[in-house]
């Protein structure tokens, strides 16, 4: 998938954002980033074979937008 076939956030250009960007981005652990990637909850990619994971990781902006506009929880209205 390329980039223009991504719907972006008028807010921020689509970018590949390193671990280390999307921990901070999404105020978490880097090792919670890893976690969600590998099970697949947060679209991302591995580049080149290199023997470290954390060398080759990058993910878009925009799938992580979309990743924590999807987990946001519902108001739940209050009975009186």
């Amino acid at each position: 998938m390329i980039a223009q076939d991504r719907a972006p956030d008028p807010d921020r250009a689509d970018e590949l954002l390193d671990a280390k960007q999307v921990a901070a981005l999404m105020k978490v652990h880097v090792a919670t980033v890893y976690r969600l990637a590998d099970s697949g909850l947060l679209k991302a990619m591995r580049l080149g074979k290199g023997e470290k994971r954390r060398r080759g990781f990058r993910c878009w902006a925009s799938d992580v937008d979309a990743y924590m506009h999807g987990s946001q929880i519902s108001p739940v209205e209050e009975v009186a």
